[in-house]
């Protein structure tokens, strides 16, 4: 799993393209960034442009246990626009084969809470729409597996892992690209997709990466052949 790149290489629209949160495998609401790009104002010499609207809070917590070791990581960047804050919890057990995620969107003051009841009445109580996107190398040959509930990946090593989900939300594979700099044009890759809609003021959606039970622990993918650095 990846982002999608700088894009710098590919000219202005793809660099701003490249910085936004759906470029990411993270989650986002509505197509919101969790951080925007500010007006021409603020932008430097030779064109790059600042953020103009970023969270003003960000927290990491790292713990290790005898389950693995847990990372637990949040920011108010949907704040201003939804009333939400987003907390990603990421468990990676002792053996490397498991990575258990989840994602939380919640309204954690009375204000938040308000903001958000402005939307709800906006949708007509319909609920806000928000993605979790997973974008993949473009070695990674992805298919949709056990009736459309999964994902396989098959890596050049040999290895297989499966994607899975807790089912709260719609999962689909979709097309994205690869901002790899040295190539005359973006790659085609893809990239998993989860969808729901927040109801309430607290919404959580639970996930796995987990190895194929019959890949063998000794086939590992640790040669990196994308060298570029962004």
């Amino acid at each position: 799993m990846v982002n999608c790149g700088s894009g710098v290489a590919f000219g202005p629209d793809w660099h701003r393209a490249g910085r936004a949160t759906p470029s990411h495998s993270t989650l986002g609401i509505e197509g919101f960034s969790s951080a925007r790009l500010g007006t021409d104002g603020l932008v430097l010499k030779g064109g790059r442009r600042l953020l103009g609207d970023a969270p003003g809070e960000v927290r990491v917590d790292l713990e290790h246990g005898e389950d693995g070791t847990r990372l637990i990581a949040g920011h108010d960047g949907y704040v201003p626009t939804h009333g939400m804050t987003h907390v990603r919890e990421l468990l990676l057990d002792t053996t490397g084969r498991v990575l258990r995620g989840e994602d939380t969107l919640g309204a954690l003051t009375g204000a938040h809470r308000r903001r958000f009841d402005v939307l709800m009445d906006r949708t007509g109580l319909q609920g806000i729409p928000f993605d979790i996107r997973f974008h993949l190398h473009p070695d990674v040959d992805a298919a949709l597996d056990m009736g459309g509930t999964a994902v396989s990946m098959a890596l050049k090593s040999g290895e297989i892992w499966v994607f899975r989900h807790d089912g709260t939300a719609a999962l689909r594979l979709e097309p994205s690209v690869y901002l790899e700099r040295g190539r005359l044009k973006p790659r085609a890759t893809r990239q998993i997709v989860l969808s729901a809609r927040v109801m309430d003021y607290a919404c959580q959606i639970g996930w796995t990466l987990a190895k194929a039970q019959d890949t063998p622990a000794a086939i590992r993918d640790l040669e990196r052949d994308d060298t570029t650095h962004f």
